[in-house]
């Protein structure tokens, strides 16, 4: 029996702002039979408050598993170290590229009109970042979770120092990538989670369909893969249910959590 079901967002639950009404019925199925429902994201604890509250849910593991949120609050984080923040800055005036820095309770940006990032939100959406106000020094830099840069792939090395090894990169875009703490991905975030709740990783199902969902759908007792998905995402997999808009969710559901 599952006992608790971790979706990703974009591309599983909803794309843009249309999430299917069969999602909805089947979430609401699961929820009726004792399974807790855990938003699991790349995104921030700050962009998911509103789904996660439409949704019922308490639980959310956002940051790509860097910050894990109970109705919106810290629960636990693994955040950068603010120098490590600051050199990103100082490097991003240098190169003039755009950040996003995720804090448990907003967004924020270096830069208020960076064409990449309003080029990712016009592809996919993000909610309006807070420009940085940085002059009160290093006080007044949030706890950052993660990092998306708006640069090439030859360029990130000006925030990596050129290794890989501190720390977990997802790039999702020729001119984007995500930075999270070394060590820090969607399984290690669940992971951290099922302890707390005391639920076995083989009692857990989780659902993705990109790149950075790969760890999440290998670490549970059940992972399904998004019809949508990438390919190399369903040879993981335990199951590939539908495509997201052909009620992928609730065949899952239907099939294999709950069977009727």
């Amino acid at each position: 029996m599952v006992k608790l079901a971790a979706f990703d967002v974009d591309g599983t639950l909803r794309d843009r702002d249309y999430l299917p009404e069969s999602t909805r019925v089947a979430l609401q199925r699961l929820k009726e039979n004792g399974v807790i429902l855990v938003l699991c994201t790349g995104r921030s604890e700050y962009e998911m408050s509103s789904l996660r509250e439409e949704l019922g849910m308490d639980w959310a593991i956002t940051c790509n598993g860097s910050h894990i949120g109970y109705q919106g609050k810290t629960a636990f984080g693994t955040p950068f170290p603010q120098e490590t923040v600051r050199d990103w800055l100082s490097e991003a005036g240098r190169s003039n590229h755009g950040l996003l820095l995720y804090g448990a309770e907003g967004m924020y940006t270096n830069r208020a009109e960076d064409p990449l990032f309003l080029r990712a939100r016009e592809e996919i959406g993000f909610l309006e970042p807070i420009l940085l106000d940085l002059s009160g020094g290093e006080a007044s830099l949030p706890e950052v979770y993660q990092s998306i840069v708006f640069c090439e792939e030859h360029e990130e090395h000006l925030y990596t120092g050129g290794s890989s090894h501190d720390f977990y990169i997802h790039r999702w875009r020729p001119w984007a990538v995500d930075l999270n703490p070394s060590g820090m991905n969607k399984a290690i975030g669940l992971r951290r989670l099922l302890e707390h709740l005391q639920i076995a990783p083989e009692d857990a199902a989780a659902f993705g369909d990109g790149l950075n969902d790969m760890e999440l759908l290998a670490s549970v007792g059940t992972g399904i893969a998004m019809g949508n998905g990438i390919d190399e995402l369903k040879a993981v997999a335990r199951h590939v249910t539908r495509p997201m808009r052909e009620d992928g969710i609730a065949y899952a559901v239907d099939t294999w959590l709950l069977p009727v």
